[in-house]
Order: structure tokens, then C-alpha cells, then sequence
């Protein structure tokens, strides 16, 4: 046991995060590893004076200050199939309230529902740490059946790229009845999340919020509170588990069902009458005359853009994606999946209950789905259960809030002076944070992007090789490409075991470099690889090559670095696919001036017929994965690998690292197996 607790602390000066903490499956029971940390939380490591303290993950949530020791976070998760309003929640159904409260009850919209839960809660546990603290996570993965991974959307894992949670690219996948440990530094600060990244357990209830509070936030000022309960977590949710849909039937259309905040919701049909009251919605209380920040996370899954709106409450943006930004005032926030937004709520209100509205919009307006939330100054006589159960019905679908000042519209125009609409791309970050260098200087590599779901018929899908596809409706099946090329994952992970990439002209593609049989007038099937050498200053073209005008844009999501937005607008609307990408080509300058200050993101939309330009650094060597942040458009091979360096300067992954991959199942001669 004491060998066990010594690798729960880290020496400082004597080694290294990454030296101490690494993926391997556990022989600790985790019993007994909370009694280590309950136990020996001060056991000796070679450095006494230079020790960190070992902590349960719950007790890292606190005020941050200046100079104080970093802390190591632990938690220990059992990931297991599960059931919204199943037997933990007995008659919360039938209209027992206090059962609604179970500790393992999930309502989620208040429909039975099968699902996979961590910990049997949805979200998952909140991970709300210090920066430079190190977090620690046990997941036991309890799911017959299948195998997972969790991805830590908005940590860069610069000293860990192995913990990045990318199946077949930077770890094995967790198989059932098995347990990897993540280890990383929280050096990212912000408001961040996880999810998983295998299959569509992310859509099925895998994903939680992991917040990096930093205490030199340069917008401090501008609120009073920063609270845990203030983070606000939007999903999509169906009444089916999602796997209904891949690859999909054509008597129905996948759709959103239900707009979670928090986890909870209430389903509602128009058309049927159906309608449930039986279950409690979100609070966030506040008080009279205080600032509050406010932290949302966009986690959704499938198509719906989420458009959130407080009523008589204005909201002052002040970061998106974990970087600060310039406080920018909205009536209106309209997010996508994986994208996150923090904006200070001043409680300037007559004191009582407000009502907090997220719908779906643009390619889900016609679904007519919208979840709520209260906003509420009650007094701390009137119990939260209480609130979570209003008297009052929530406004009609057809009663909308005015839009009044608003962020992130996907028709908006973006650089538009005085205009009420305006882009992600329009925020700026402080002068602090300016990177003279990333926005003047000229790129050593531009990388055009163009992405497409494209239509599919049955001679594309239905003789070998077999590819993936999503039946969207009747006949209407796609397939996810990005320059004409659909992603298939490889056969072991390329960070962990770069030895097995003997053959880079068959193991890899381009659009310069397809596999025999195929061109780029025909969709390709292969491991989609761009290279770029390591310290590069890259930009990225990414547009959208449909010709198609529509309600539906991409969410595009870099894993390993952040980028800053240089230039976001539409496409010449008459001109064909050659003279766009020429149009692209040709702008080679940044569409601000040079005095602003363009934000940091790490997940952008790009517009309908529309292109965004990101620039970053490629200083974080290993292989990341480039991708729309769609469930299905990613699960039918709308992503590509981008390697950064040679793999001799990645960081080589611990030497008992779990390795994988294919079996053997090659013949090796005549009659031969």
C-alpha cells in the first residue's frame, strides 16, 4: 500500500507530472485507494518540503490564489450502461417529487430511456480545479461491451499528449472490465470539459464540465462570484439511445428530442400532446445588486446550434474556449458543439424567478425543441427543490424572446460596424494576450480544409469495402468527408506506438497522395494525414464546400493547441468550386486591421457556403485529431490526423503504457495462417 501511495505524490523538483502519474490499468481496487488518500495524504516522497498533496477531486474545488501549493485532484469514475428515470428514481414519475432526488436517479427530459452514465450521474462529476494543479482520474470501465475513452476538450496536454483520449491515435481504447488511470497538469485555464471520444457515448450521456479557475484572470474585476454552480452544461437528447440512428432507418429521422441544462429537462411534443411536469429543471440562484460569472458549455451533439437567452437579463461576454476576451454585451448567445462562452449576469432585476430558454435552432428550427432553466433571487427560506418544480408554465414556443443584441448567428455577416449581429470572430482578446508575431507574420504553411457531409447511394454503400454511413431519412443516406476524403481511424495508436508506421505511402493519405483507385472526383477511404514540421506558424482555410444554401454550419475542433481567428465570411455565392478555392487562395491577408486583437478558440463554426482562416502555432509535437464536433459527421469520417514534428521529437509515452492493435489476421503464405 505504500509503494501505491507514493505514486499519488509528486516531488517537485525531483520529477515531473508526466515521470509520476501516466495510463496503465490499475491493480489498486479503489477501495483502497481512497483509503491511502484519506489515510496518508501527507506520506514522505523524496522531497518532504516539496511535496503535493494528494486530495479528493471534490475538495480541489475552491478560491484560487497567487502562490499557493498546487494540489493533486483524484477521482476515482465507474463507467456503466444505465437508465434515465430507471428504478433509482422509482415514482419520481408518477409524481413523487422527493424521489426525483435520489442520489442515482437521472430524469434527464423525464422519459425512460437507456443511456450510459459515470457514476450514475449525467453530467458525469465536476472537475472544478486551480491551474497548475494535476488531475487524476481512475476510469473503470464497467460497460459490457464496449470500450472508451475520455477526451479533455480544451487542455492542450503539451507534457502529456498521450492523455489527450483519442482512441487508435493517442491511447488504446479502455475495454470492458478494464481500468486506465489519466494523469495531467491543468495548465490550461478557463472553462473547459470532457466527453467521451469513442462511439457515441458523448450523445448518450459521457460528458462532464472541468473547469480551470485562474487567479490572474484579467476580467476579475468585472464580477463578484465565480461559482461552481453557475456552470451551465447544454446537451441534446433523444428518446432512443442514438445508436437508433448509425447507421440510421428510414421510417424516421434522427432528431433532437430534448434540451438538457445540466442534465435536466422536460420533454414536450406538439404534435402528440405529449407533455412532462413530473421533473425538475436546472436553478442558478442569485442574489440582488451581485455580478455572477457564468461559464456555459455547448455540448451537444448533433446539429442544433443552442440559442440561449435570460429573460431582461443582458449578458456581458468575457471568454470563449478558455481565452479572455474583451467584455462584449448580448441579449442573445448562440453556441455549437464544443464551444464554450463565460459572461458576467448582473442580478439588477425586480427579485423572483426568471425564466432561462435554450432552443434548437437553425437546422433544428423546424423540430420546434426548446429546454428552460431558472434564474431565481429567492431567499435562502425557499428550498432549490422547491424552485425546481415552478408554479408558473414556461412561455409557448411561439412566444420568443426579442433577439435584441446577439452573438454567433450563423447568418450573420461578420466585421460589421454598429451592427447588432456579430461573430465569434468579432470578440478580442486582450493586448496582453496579442501574438504580434502570429497575426503578422506569413505563414510557413497554409492548409485548405474543405468539409461536406455528401449524399451516398447504394453503389457507394453497399459492396465491399464496406464504409460508414447515417441514414439521415428515407433514402437520404451521407457520408462525412473532408477534402473528399473519408477518415478511417488506424489499427493501433500512432503516438503510442510510432514504431508500426513501417509504409507512409500505404498507411496514410492526402489529397495529394490517394490510395490506388481512387481521385478527387470520387470519395476516398483511408487514414487522412496532413504533416506540418514542428514550431511551424500554420493557417488553416476551412470551408464549406456544399452548394447548398441551408440552416447548417460545422463546428470545426482542434485537439493540442488553440488557434486565433484571422478572417471568417461567406463564399462567392455564383462562383464554382475551382473559383472559390481560388477566392480562398487569394486572400492572403488578415481581413482586420492589425489593431485587433483576434480571440483565442479551439472549436469555430464555419458558416453555410462559408470559410473561417485560423492561425496557430504547431508547437505541441505528437498526432492530433482535426474534426467537425458533430456526433455523426465525426462517426462517419468527417476528420483528419494532423502530425506535428517528426515522431522523434513527440514525447515518448511511458514504457508500460498500454499497446494495441491488429491481431495478425495477415496469411503468410500458401496455405498459411
Amino acid at each position: 500500500m505504500w509503494k501505491i501511495a507514493a505514486t499519488l505524490l509528486i516531488a517537485l523538483d525531483w520529477c515531473s507530472p508526466i515521470d509520476s502519474f501516466y495510463g496503465f490499468p490499475l491493480i489498486t481496487e479503489p477501495k483502497e485507494v481512497w483509503n491511502i488518500l484519506k489515510e496518508n495524504s501527507s506520506a514522505t516522497s523524496r522531497k518532504r518540503d516539496q511535496e503535493t498533496r494528494v486530495y479528493p477531486g471534490e475538495e480541489c474545488d475552491r478560491q484560487c490564489t497567487v502562490g499557493e501549493p498546487s494540489r493533486v485532484c483524484y477521482f476515482h469514475w465507474v463507467l456503466e450502461n444505465y437508465s434515465a428515470m430507471g428504478s433509482a428514481c422509482w415514482d419520481c414519475l408518477r409524481g413523487n417529487r422527493a424521489h426525483c432526488f435520489h442520489s442515482q436517479c437521472i430524469t434527464a427530459s423525464g422519459m425512460e430511456r437507456a443511456m450510459v452514465a459515470i457514476n450514475r450521474k449525467m453530467p458525469g462529476p465536476p472537475i472544478v480545479v486551480c491551474r497548475g494543479d494535476t488531475i487524476v482520474v481512475d476510469v473503470s470501465n464497467e460497460m459490457e461491451g464496449m470500450s472508451n475513452t475520455i477526451h479533455w476538450h480544451g487542455f492542450h496536454q503539451v507534457e502529456s499528449p498521450w492523455m489527450d483520449g483519442v482512441p487508435m491515435l493517442t491511447q488504446c481504447p479502455i475495454a470492458p472490465g478494464t481500468s486506465f488511470r489519466y494523469s495531467f497538469r491543468a495548465d490550461d485555464p478557463g472553462t473547459q470539459w470532457y466527453h467521451s471520444h469513442s462511439g457515441y457515448h458523448m450523445a448518450n450521456g459521457h460528458l462532464g464540465v472541468a473547469v480551470v479557475r485562474n487567479p490572474l484572470d484579467v476580467n476579475a474585476d468585472l464580477y463578484d462570484y465565480d461559482l461552481s454552480e453557475h456552470v451551465m452544461l447544454l446537451s441534446d437528447w433523444t428518446l432512443d439511445s442514438v445508436e437508433r440512428w448509425v447507421p440510421g432507418q428510414q421510417s424516421t429521422q434522427m432528431k433532437v428530442d430534448s434540451i438538457l441544462i445540466n442534465g435536466r429537462g422536460r420533454y414536450s411534443n406538439e404534435a402528440t400532446g405529449d407533455k412532462v411536469d413530473y421533473v425538475p429543471l436546472t436553478v442558478f440562484r442569485v442574489e440582488h445588486g451581485k455580478r455572477y460569472r457564468f461559464r456555459l458549455i455547448s455540448g451537444g451533439s448533433q446539429y442544433c446550434p443552442f440559442q440561449l437567452q435570460i429573460e431582461k437579463h443582458q449578458k456581458t461576454i468575457i471568454s470563449t474556449d478558455g481565452g479572455a476576451v474583451k467584455p462584449h454585451a448580448v441579449d442573445t448567445l448562440i453556441s455549437i458543439s464544443g464551444e464554450r462562452y463565460d459572461f458576467v449576469l448582473t442580478a439588477n432585476q425586480p427579485p423572483g424567478n426568471y425564466w432561462i430558454r435554450v432552443r434548437g435552432i437553425g437546422f433544428c428550427n423546424i423540430q420546434r425543441v426548446e429546454g428552460f432553466a431558472i434564474l431565481s433571487y429567492a431567499d435562502s427560506s425557499v428550498s432549490t427543490e422547491k424552485l425546481m418544480f415552478p408554479e408558473q408554465a414556461p412561455p409557448l414556443y411561439d412566444s420568443p424572446y426579442p433577439l435584441g443584441r446577439t452573438l454567433n448567428h450563423h447568418m450573420t455577416e461578420c466585421y460589421t460596424e454598429g451592427d447588432d449581429f456579430a461573430c465569434a470572430a468579432d470578440l478580442e482578446s486582450h493586448e496582453v494576450h496579442r501574438d504580434r508575431e502570429l497575426i503578422e507574420s506569413k505563414p510557413d504553411v497554409r492548409l485548405f480544409l474543405g468539409f461536406k457531409v455528401i449524399e451516398a447511394d447504394n453503389s457507394m454503400l453497399f459492396k465491399p469495402p464496406y464504409t460508414k454511413f447515417a441514414t439521415v431519412r428515407n433514402k437520404f443516406n451521407t457520408i462525412g468527408v473532408a477534402n473528399n476524403i473519408s477518415f478511417i481511424s488506424p489499427s493501433f495508436p500512432l503516438l503510442v506506438q510510432p514504431e508500426l508506421i513501417v509504409d507512409e505511402n500505404t498507411q496514410f493519405c492526402n489529397n495529394t497522395h490517394l490510395p490506388a483507385g481512387c481521385d478527387q472526383s470520387h470519395t476516398c477511404y483511408c487514414t487522412h494525414r496532413l504533416q506540418v514540421r514542428y514550431n511551424d506558424l500554420v493557417e488553416f482555410v476551412l470551408y464549406d464546400t456544399a452548394f447548398e444554401k441551408q440552416d447548417f454550419y460545422h463546428p470545426f475542433h482542434l485537439h493540442g493547441h488553440r488557434f486565433i481567428i484571422t478572417d471568417m465570411g461567406k463564399l462567392p455565392v455564383e462562383a464554382t468550386k475551382t473559383r472559390r478555392l481560388k477566392f480562398l487562395q487569394e486572400r492572403e491577408f488578415i481581413r482586420r486591421p492589425n489593431s485587433h486583437n483576434p480571440p483565442y478558440k479551439d472549436t469555430i463554426s464555419i458558416p453555410n457556403e462559408g470559410y473561417v482562416k485560423v492561425r496557430f502555432r504547431a508547437n505541441n509535437a505528437g498526432f492530433w485529431l482535426v474534426h467537425c464536433h458533430f456526433e455523426w459527421h465525426l462517426g462517419t469520417g468527417m476528420g483528419l490526423v494532423l502530425q506535428v514534428g517528426e515522431t522523434h521529437q513527440m514525447l515518448k509515452a511511458p514504457r508500460d503504457f498500454p499497446r494495441c492493435g491488429n491481431y495478425g489476421t495477415e496469411l503468410q503464405g500458401p496455405g498459411n495462417f
